[in-house]
């Protein structure tokens, strides 16, 4: 009976283990993310829907939804050129 609680109390040590690892994962992955992202040439109206995308992808990445999560950065992408496209094509009037 000793044996099998030990067993028990070792798994679910193990499993709050993995579980603050991948919180601290994900915190280092939004650290390296603020580090590179260039937040005075993006601006503050892109910073917050990058931030956005950004926790949506690591999220979808521990889920294990690769596709949804290259789903919703293509699609960041795509409106980060729409934006800059309509903010120089208004600039040159």
């Amino acid at each position: 009976m000793s044996e099998s609680m030990q067993r028990a109390a070792r798994k679910q040590v193990l499993i709050a283990q993995s579980q603050l690892q991948r919180m601290q994962l994900a915190l280092y992955a939004d650290d390296a993310r603020n580090a590179v992202r260039p937040a005075g040439l993006i601006g503050a109206g892109m910073a917050r829907p990058a931030a956005l995308v950004a926790l949506v992808d690591i999220v979808a990445r521990l889920l294990g939804w690769q596709r949804f999560a290259s789903v919703v950065r293509l699609g960041a992408i795509a409106v980060a050129v729409f934006r800059i496209a309509r903010a120089w094509r208004g600039s040159g009037r």
